[in-house]
């Protein structure tokens, strides 16, 4: 009897992370543009639609992608990995999904303070709250604090892959890389 040996992600969890990659990217860049922009004026009040409704999508996302990844295995990561790098890159990756579930917290701010919660202007979202002050600014404080983890999670993942792929050359990013083979041949 032989054992299977997993030398990357499953194919589905691989498309969902690249997906999520290219969405969460492109909506901390226009949150972090509109954050430059003066309230209230166009392009500024399009963008966070655009802005809120990446963020739900990358919500749902990350739903299915804790789905994906519950049900299937991991590949082992190379053996010339440190105890060291082995904990930074799982810190990192909790901290990446942590994120994904917690950064939502600017729907409650959308929803406290009046704001539109359209989908990409087809339908809109439900309020969660009736208009209040304390928890829009309670939002709009957590949101922004948020960020600034988003930019520190995202630039050490960016920097970790570099790292094995430019110095270490290792098969990391093999592991994750969409035609990466699931299995040895």
């Amino acid at each position: 009897m032989t054992t299977e040996v997993t030398t990357s992600y499953d194919p589905l969890l691989r498309r969902i992370h690249w997906a999520t990659a290219i969405l969460f990217i492109a909506a901390m860049l226009i949150g972090l543009y509109c954050g430059l922009q003066a309230p209230g004026t166009s392009p500024r009040r399009e963008l966070l639609e655009v802005h809120k409704s990446l963020g739900v999508t990358l919500f749902f996302l990350a739903i299915l992608r804790l789905m994906v990844r519950l049900a299937t295995s991991a590949p082992q990561g190379p053996g010339s990995f440190s105890p060291m790098v082995r904990i930074a890159a799982r810190l990192n990756h909790w901290a990446l999904y942590a994120i994904l579930f917690i950064m939502p917290v600017g729907y409650m701010f959308s929803s406290a303070g009046g704001y539109s919660l359209r989908y990409f202007w087809t339908f809109s979202w439900p309020r969660l709250f009736a208009h209040n002050q304390t928890v829009e600014h309670a939002g709009e404080v957590a949101h922004g604090a948020l960020a600034y983890l988003v930019y520190l999670a995202v630039a050490l993942h960016i920097a970790a892959t570099l790292w094995h792929v430019v110095v270490k050359k290792d098969e990391t990013l093999a592991r994750m890389w969409p035609r990466a083979s699931r299995n040895p041949t």
